[in-house]
């Protein structure tokens, strides 16, 4: 009898040896360590290891670094490796279909997204999978929309528009393009695809986000037919021309709202926003927040303000410190970058923009 305790004992005790390694290395992932989860996976394979979850570990930490295309063989081997098509191979579908999709492999971004989500391995990995067909313009629901392609654009427009100008629409969105990459100096290396709705209601139905935004790294815009020519565009050329490692609410918009293309009086549309949040006239009250504040959290104020404010700041910042500082500060648009480009002027300019947006609401 204590024979037979004594080998149960050591099995289990061997079982968890060989499961310890694997669950170390999902802890390590958890809490964003990818670099380690790198090594010690790495490590664990050198050694002679088959095991699905340890490619899957590997690789997805991989893509988490950016290091896309290095992840790709490791996420292939988990896939190879588990022929039952668990949680493991949906996951590494789900991180192939992103990894094609960044690289422009549009097709074989749509499969390895739908085998993820047509296993039905587990409840999150399907929603992951439909989400993401969805989001990138590869699910089903788009094949009966009307495509057009220009020169810097692909267009998807929804069959609701119905009658409708497509060819101005391409034309307008094609000047935007001109302007604004000509302004950054730069621009994408690929086609941006462009989704064209209706309305906001459509796209709601259809479970994507409120409309508009756009994927940058995806070469990707979602919009609807009445939006402004140039924001989301704006959001893609400057990401590809200046690769920003650092973004902020403050800057990033700020500066999609200055190329939009309406030719709007920035300060002056700022301040009608504030009046009108002040009257209790808008969606929600305008609650006074220090532009620094803001700065470090653009989230501090609705976007009925924090948008047009951004703007404002943005577009007062390019007439005091120059297009030229504006462009080397963009790639890191944090304060404390701003304060190292600009120097001691910043603090004197953000005062004066602050009172003199406040001077006439």
């Amino acid at each position: 009898m204590k024979n037979l305790l004594l080998i149960c004992l050591l099995l289990a005790s061997s079982a968890f040896a060989q499961e310890a390694p694997e669950t170390e290395l999902w802890d390590l992932y958890k809490t964003g360590q990818f670099p380690e989860v790198v090594a010690r996976g790495q490590g664990l394979l050198n050694t002679g290891t088959v095991s699905a979850q340890v490619e899957l570990a590997v690789g997805r930490a991989l893509v988490d670094l950016g290091q896309s295309e290095a992840g790709v063989p490791y996420l292939q081997r988990a896939v190879d490796q588990d022929p039952e098509r668990t949680w493991v191979y949906a996951w590494a579908q789900n991180y192939l279909g992103q990894v094609q999709a960044l690289l422009g492999n549009l097709p074989a971004a749509r499969q390895a997204y739908q085998l993820a989500r047509d296993c039905g391995a587990t409840h999150n990995a399907t929603r992951t999978a439909g989400r993401s067909l969805r989001g990138l313009g590869l699910d089903e629901y788009f094949d009966d929309w009307i495509v057009e392609e220009s020169v810097h654009f692909v267009f998807s427009f929804s069959p609701r528009l119905g009658i409708f100008d497509r060819q101005g629409f391409v034309a307008e969105r094609e000047e935007a393009f001109a302007a604004i990459s000509d302004w950054f100096g730069g621009k994408p290396d690929r086609k941006i695809r462009f989704f064209v709705w209706s309305d906001h209601v459509e796209a709601e139905l259809a479970g994507l986000p409120p409309l508009g935004f756009s994927r940058p790294e995806f070469y990707l815009i979602h919009a609807h037919v009445g939006q402004t020519r140039g924001h989301e565009i704006t959001h893609v050329i400057s990401h590809h021309a200046l690769s920003p490692g650092t973004k902020t609410g403050l800057v990033n918009e700020g500066i999609s709202v200055v190329h939009d293309q309406t030719g709007r009086n920035r300060m002056e549309t700022a301040r009608q926003a504030i009046a009108m949040g002040e009257r209790g006239l808008g969606d929600s009250p305008f609650v006074p927040v220090e532009l620094r504040a803001l700065w470090e959290d653009f989230d501090l104020l609705d976007t009925t303000f924090s948008y047009p404010i951004a703007a404002a700041f943005v577009d007062h910042l390019l007439n005091r410190g120059g297009k030229e500082n504006f462009l080397a500060f963009f790639p890191d648009q944090t304060y404390a970058h701003a304060q190292a480009v600009y120097g001691p002027a910043l603090e004197t300019w953000i005062d004066e923009f602050e009172a003199d947006l406040l001077s006439q609401k």
